[in-house]
């Protein structure tokens, strides 16, 4: 990739963070969704059961969007070491990596 200047150590930087913002949703995503019951909302003339199937719903939703980046931010970080790493098979074989695994 002659005329292209490749910042090695900026690309496994931005694969770190995406790896480490990735465990943040692991862990988000380990929790799982809580539910919540009548009894969060008290007695509100026949919609506590509305209320908390909609709360409930919600969470769904949001435990599925949470795995949802969590895998992506996974795949992510491997693509931008596939990168790196064909990169340097392609033009600069004799570069060491200097990740850390």
């Amino acid at each position: 990739m002659a005329g292209f200047e490749i910042y090695f150590d900026t690309l496994e930087e931005c694969a770190t963070k995406a790896k480490g913002v990735a465990n943040q949703f692991k862990s988000a995503a380990e929790d799982g969704p809580t539910s919540v019951s009548t009894s969060c909302f008290g007695d509100l003339e026949d919609l506590s059961d509305k209320l908390v199937k909609a709360v409930n719903d919600f969470e769904v939703k949001i435990d599925a969007e949470v795995r949802y980046a969590q895998q992506n931010l996974t795949k992510v970080e491997a693509a931008i070491h596939r990168v790196v790493d064909n990169v340097r098979k392609a033009d600069l074989p004799d570069v060491p990596r200097t990740e850390q695994a």
